[in-house]
């Protein structure tokens, strides 16, 4: 089940990070969303997914 963290808007889009739980043997993931659809990942930290959907959100 999937968790939205956090929300950036862009000029022309909208980002989001998405947080994955992991299982029993997996850590947990983060992805950035471009308009809901995927765009980028997967990012092992927070901070990692968070600083690439600022950068994405300021092009």
């Amino acid at each position: 089940m999937s968790e939205v963290v956090e929300t950036f808007y862009g000029k022309h889009h909208k980002y989001t990070v998405v947080k994955i739980p992991g299982k029993l043997l997996s850590s947990t993931t983060y992805y950035v969303n471009k308009d809901g659809k995927p765009h980028r990942g997967s990012f092992s930290s927070l901070r990692a997914a968070v600083e690439a959907a600022k950068e994405e959100s300021n092009k």
